[in-house]
């Protein structure tokens, strides 16, 4: 079963993947969920931290939790005045961590997080069972990058840089390895007919990996800004990758009966035969910036949206998110 954790600062609430028929669930919260920010998720764990930056994992279900290294151990971070800041920056930024993933069914005594962090430059920092800090994730290769998404799958950390360029890392041994995956194009991306200049893969459009379960790994381009009337197909594009051509992504037209499921969750893609009520084809978005038209003047909200691949056009979903709120999670119930 699929479900989302609706949260806010005091309380959080689940409703199913049926997004369209509305159906949902209750069941009741954990004392450790309250007053958290939600920054990942990964089969049926949650990753939370508190007011005080403590890090943890936890599982709704079973209520067992997974003590992480404290966020004041960031590389490149210090506390100021109960909040952190870069040490190059003058503002403060209190929500400093995008994302958190860890590796598939983690215990006290073996696991793996990769953090996404940083402002402006965005960074990228692990820690590992019986460690005691977060450290930073680089290698001679991979250095001076600032990333945009993270993933997990099959013992990797997979991680996508600004310029489009995506790394795997192994964290399983003493020193992580890292292996280049798709290299950063000079000449930007083409999908179909429609050419992106390196300026533009770089600074108009948001960066996402997804993997499906036999393997696949797609590459997700997103306007950071979109449009339901206008924008149309050039609001989103997925390629799959290929490492028999150059480049090496792969523009994709239609999904089938999957659809991808991107967020602050470790991102998945899922068989719509398997779940009734969610689109096929389709790339649901938990957090997106809409542009509509109220009284002739143009406004933004915050809403899930759900784009479709082969119509290439948004579908209106119908859950607006409230603009104090955090962006609701893809959560997969687990007892393990």
């Amino acid at each position: 079963m699929q479900g989302l954790v609706f949260s806010t600062p005091t309380r959080c609430h689940p409703v199913p993947v049926d997004l369209l028929s509305r159906r949902s669930f209750t069941y009741s919260l954990l004392p450790e969920l309250h007053g958290v920010r939600y920054v990942g998720s990964q089969a049926g764990w949650l990753a939370v931290y508190n007011e005080n930056l403590d890090v943890s994992l936890i599982n709704p279900l079973t209520a067992a939790r997974i003590c992480l290294p404290s966020f004041l151990t960031l590389p490149n971070f210090e506390l100021v005045g109960g909040s952190c800041v870069l040490p190059h920056l003058n503002r403060i930024s209190r929500f400093f961590v995008s994302k958190v993933i860890f590796s598939a069914n983690p215990t006290t005594h073996n696991y793996i997080a990769v953090s996404l962090y940083g402002t402006p430059q965005i960074e990228i920092a692990y820690a590992k069972a019986g460690g005691d800090k977060w450290n930073l994730l680089q290698t001679t290769s991979t250095q001076n990058r600032s990333y945009e998404d993270i993933m997990y799958h099959n013992g990797k950390f997979y991680c996508i840089t600004g310029e489009a360029e995506v790394f795997a890392f192994d964290l399983s041994g003493v020193s992580p390895t890292v292996t280049v995956v798709a290299e950063r194009t000079s000449l930007g991306l083409t999908y179909f007919d429609y050419h992106i200049p390196c300026f533009g893969v770089i600074q108009i459009y948001g960066k996402y990996l997804a993997c499906s379960s036999t393997g696949e790994l797609f590459l997700i381009f997103r306007r950071e800004v979109h449009c339901h009337e206008s924008l149309g197909w050039k609001g989103i594009m997925v390629w799959r990758y290929n490492p028999q051509r150059q480049p090496c992504w792969e523009a994709v037209k239609n999904l089938g009966n999957k659809s991808l499921l991107i967020g602050i969750n470790n991102a998945i893609s899922i068989s719509t035969e398997n779940f009734r009520g969610v689109r096929r084809d389709c790339v649901y978005f938990m957090e997106a910036l809409v542009r509509t038209i109220v009284d002739d003047r143009p406004e933004f909200i915050l809403r899930i949206g759900v784009f479709d691949v082969e119509r290439g056009m948004w579908a209106r979903a119908n859950y607006q998110l409230e603009s104090h709120s955090q962006p609701p999670i893809w959560f997969t119930p687990s007892m393990l």
